[in-house]
């Protein structure tokens, strides 16, 4: 069966909702329209306030009149206008994060601003034919200045001639980025659908885009629900999450349910602990708590891990199990936790 991307205009942009036998498996949401925070990997004009070399960077004014910080090691002068990418924005005490390495993503390119030159992903097979690609590569970049162009491993996916395609493409993109970026203060408010359609194949996948259609298909209460802390899962034990100052917890409880063993619940929960990791974006330090288990089942849990995260797009560490019989995992913070953008719904 394929995926269904589900889509409607939603705040600054879109809402899309990736469901697999009417599960939700993925799920990209812009920032509604009174929200004090960029999207991730959004472009804005700022003015440095003061530098503080203690936390490595500067103070600076947005667009929005709030406070951010730019983790840089540059100089800048106070008052200096510099151009901007916003960071995952997760922690309302906090000023979001931005940093001065610029970079574009598409679905077959990484355009990296400052630098120049061509590379390709580790991720592609040493059987490609780079050697027919580099033409292609020269030809498209040749006038452009400070240009580094990172080949993605999707490129793999299609023929050369659609790649020529694709970086002509990505490069007009580009262009109209930077004139937006001098015409106005920000640029791309809302990337979630451009972002649902870049990772997921358009052709292997049922779109659906209509206004009002999360609505009626209760799209809305089920978004609701993975916002909460307690997660129910089949056979009517559940899933308590909770974000401290320190690390992201997942607590895995039976519940009232006396006859699943704890072999099949760490199992079925490991499952749909991996899925509510990349749906909601959960990043940082992970430390899952699974019930009591042998050290064949904690092996099998740790592969099981190890599977899902393999072509994980955000960087990822799997600590396994640590002396106390906890699960730890690290991971590259993604998306802006669920309960800053359905504040209203």
């Amino acid at each position: 069966m394929k995926k269904e991307l589900i889509i409607e205009k939603y705040g600054l942009g879109h809402a899309v909702i990736v469901l697999d036998s009417k599960k939700i498996v993925d799920l990209f949401i812009d920032p509604h329209q009174n929200s004090n925070f960029y999207s991730p990997n959004t472009f804005v004009k700022a003015n440095i306030q003061r530098r503080i070399s203690k936390r490595g960077g500067y103070f600076v004014t947005l667009p929005n009149g709030n406070e951010g910080f730019l983790k840089s090691k540059t100089y800048y002068k106070e008052g200096e206008v510099v151009v901007l990418l916003s960071k995952v924005f997760f922690d309302e005490d906090k000023p979001q994060t931005f940093t001065d390495k610029l970079k574009l993503i598409s679905k077959y390119f990484i355009l990296k601003l400052g630098e120049s030159g061509f590379s390709f992903s580790r991720k592609i097979p040493k059987n490609f034919h780079k050697d027919r690609l580099i033409p292609i590569l020269k030809k498209n970049i040749k006038d452009y200045e400070n240009i580094n162009v990172i080949c993605r491993s999707r490129i793999v996916e299609i023929c050369f001639e659609q790649i020529n395609e694709e970086l002509e493409k990505t490069l007009q993109h580009y262009k109209s980025v930077m004139k937006a970026i001098f015409s106005k203060k920000k640029y791309c408010d809302g990337l979630a659908r451009k972002n649902a359609l870049d990772v997921y194949d358009v052709e292997n996948c049922h779109v659906i885009e209509d206004e009002g259609i999360f609505e009626r298909l209760g799209l809305w209460d089920k978004i609701n629900e993975l916002s909460q802390k307690k997660i129910f899962i089949p056979n009517g034990s559940y899933l308590i999450l909770e974000q401290t100052s320190a690390f992201f917890s997942i607590d895995v409880n039976s519940g009232k349910n006396l006859k699943v063993t704890a072999k099949e619940l760490n199992l079925l929960a490991c499952s749909e602990i991996c899925r509510l990791i990349k749906v909601l974006g959960i990043g940082g330090k992970i430390i899952i708590d699974f019930l009591p288990c042998s050290k064949s089942e904690k092996r099998k849990i740790y592969d099981l891990i190890v599977q899902f995260f393999l072509d994980d797009i955000p960087k990822n560490k799997i600590w396994g199990w640590t002396n106390g019989g906890s699960f730890e995992l690290e991971r590259e913070r993604d998306k802006i936790p669920l309960k800053l953008l359905v504040q209203d719904n």
